[in-house]
C-alpha cells in the first residue's frame, strides 16, 4: 500500500510547413561589393598599364597589351596590381552596412520548407510512503522538442544547401549561409526526491541530472539571430524549499537552487568549440527567503505584512560578444577577444521586496508595495550593438519602485 509505480508513454508527430514572401527594397544591400571591387581593380590596372605604354590619359589597355606588359615587365606588373588592389581593398568595409540584403524565400526548388518530426517520450516514477509525514521517490523521464524554424528576415539557407541553390540559379545577391531551422532536441532527466509535511512545517528536496541532445541554441550576433544545435548539454541540480508556521499568523519560507549547467559537446557555436564550458547567464546558486504575517482583526478584516529577499550568485551575463571576434584572411577566427570583452559583465542579484495589505472582509484589498528596496542595480543582459563595431548594448534591471494596488475578490 505504501509503494506506487507510475508508467507513461507519449507519441508526438510534429509537422511544420513554412513559407515566406518577403521583399527587400534596400538597393545598397543588393550591391555585389566584392564583384564591384574586382571590376574597379581590373579597370585601374588596365588604365595604369595603358599609361605606362604611352596610351592616351584615361584610356584602357587591351587584353593583348596587358598580357604583353605582364610578360615583359613582370616586376612592374606585380607592383601595379599590388598598388591598385591596395587602393580598392578598403571598399570591402562597406559590406558591414549591407543590413538588408534580398531574401531567398521558401519554399524553392532546393528548400521545401517542411519538417516532419516524430518521437516517443517515456516516464517512470517509483514513490514510497515512509510514514504519514514522509515520502521518497525516484523518476526517469524523456522529453522531445520539435524542429524550430527561424521565421525572421535573418532566416538564411543552410551551408549544405548553398551550392545547390547557386547551381539552380535562384541565389539572391549577397546570399550567405545561415540557419533556417534548428533540429529537434531530445532530453532525459533522472530525479531523486524526498517530501515531508509535519503540519507546522513542510520541506521538499530534489536532486536531478538532465541532459539534452541537439539542444536548440539561439544567439544574437549584432544584426541577426543564429540558430544552432549543441550536440549535448547537461545540468546537475539540487532544489530545496521549506515552510514553517511558528504561529497561526506567521509564515516563514525558503527556496534554494544549485545548478551546474554545461555544454558537454558544442563544437560549432558562434564562439568556436565551447565543449566542456559552463553555460552563460545561468547562476549557480539562487535563494529566496520570505516572511508573511497575517493578523485577523476583531472586525474580520486582515492586516497582512509580507517581505522577501531574493539572491543570485555572481554569473557572467553572456559567454562572448561576436563583434570582438578577430577574423583575418587565411587564418581561423580568434575567439579570445570576444570572450574577454564579455567577461567583465557579471550579474549579482540582491532583491528586497515588501508590501502591506489591508484586506476587508467583504473582499476589497488595498496594498502598498515596494520592489528592489535596496535599489540594487545590475546588467540583466548584454548584446552587440547594431551597426556599431565593438560597441556593447544591454538592459538593466528596474530601480527601486513603489506602488499601490487595489483588487476585489468575489
Amino acid at each position: 500500500d505504501k509503494l506506487t509505480l507510475t508508467l507513461g508513454a507519449n507519441y508526438t508527430h510534429d509537422a511544420k510547413d513554412v513559407s515566406s514572401n518577403s521583399l527587400s527594397t534596400d538597393l545598397f544591400s543588393s550591391v555585389n561589393i566584392p564583384g564591384r571591387i574586382a571590376v574597379l581593380t581590373a579597370g585601374g590596372i588596365s588604365q595604369t598599364i595603358s599609361g605606362a605604354l604611352g596610351g592616351a590619359p584615361g584610356s584602357f589597355a587591351t587584353p593583348a597589351q596587358i598580357l604583353f606588359f605582364q610578360t615583359n615587365f613582370p616586376a612592374n606588373y606585380n607592383a601595379i596590381v599590388a598598388g591598385v588592389s591596395a587602393q580598392t581593398a578598403p571598399l570591402i568595409g562597406f559590406q558591414v552596412l549591407q543590413f538588408l540584403p534580398p531574401i531567398l524565400n521558401i519554399p524553392n526548388v532546393v528548400e521545401n520548407g517542411k519538417t516532419r518530426d516524430s518521437d516517443w517520450s517515456y516516464v517512470a516514477r517509483l514513490a514510497y510512503e515512509v510514514n504519514d509525514h514522509l515520502n521518497v521517490y525516484a523518476s526517469w523521464a524523456t522529453g522531445f522538442k520539435a524542429s524550430s524554424w527561424n521565421l525572421s528576415r535573418d532566416s538564411k539557407p543552410l551551408a549544405t544547401d548553398l551550392t545547390a541553390i547557386r547551381n539552380a540559379g535562384i541565389a539572391t545577391p549577397n546570399l550567405r549561409a545561415g540557419t533556417r531551422f534548428a533540429r529537434p532536441e531530445n532530453s532525459e532527466v533522472f530525479e531523486l526526491g524526498i517530501k515531508g509535511n509535519w503540519g507546522i512545517a513542510s520541506a521538499n528536496l530534489t536532486v536531478f541530472k538532465q541532459s539534452i541532445k541537439d539542444f536548440q541554441a539561439n544567439t544574437f550576433i549584432g544584426t541577426s539571430f543564429v540558430f544552432a544545435n549543441a550536440e549535448k548539454q547537461s545540468t546537475f541540480g539540487i532544489e530545496f524549499d521549506g515552510r514553517v508556521n511558528p504561529t497561526r499568523e506567521l509564515s516563514l519560507m525558503v527556496a534554494m537552487t544549485y545548478l551546474e549547467p554545461k555544454y558537454d559537446s558544442y563544437v560549432g557555436s558562434v564562439f568556436g568549440d565551447v565543449s566542456g564550458e559552463k553555460i552563460g547567464n545561468i547562476t549557480q546558486l539562487s535563494a529566496t527567503w520570505g516572511v508573511q504575517w497575517d493578523k485577523e482583526l476583531p472586525s474580520g478584516d486582515h492586516l497582512i505584512l509580507a517581505g522577501d529577499f531574493h539572491y543570485e550568485a555572481p554569473v557572467q551575463v553572456e559567454p562572448g560578444l561576436t563583434n570582438y571576434i578577430v577574423r583575418n584572411p587565411g587564418s581561423p577566427p580568434n575567439y579570445a577577444p570576444a570572450r574577454l570583452a564579455a567577461a567583465e559583465f557579471r550579474r549579482e542579484i540582491n532583491d528586497l521586496n515588501a508590501s502591506i495589505t489591508y484586506a476587508f472582509e467583504m473582499g476589497l484589498e488595498l496594498t502598498v508595495w515596494g520592489r528592489n528596496l535596496l535599489d540594487h542595480r545590475y546588467v540583466a543582459d548584454i548584446f552587440d550593438s547594431v551597426a556599431q563595431n565593438q560597441s556593447v548594448s544591454g538592459y538593466t534591471n528596474q530601480p527601486r519602485t513603489y506602488g499601490v494596488a487595489a483588487r476585489f475578490k468575489f
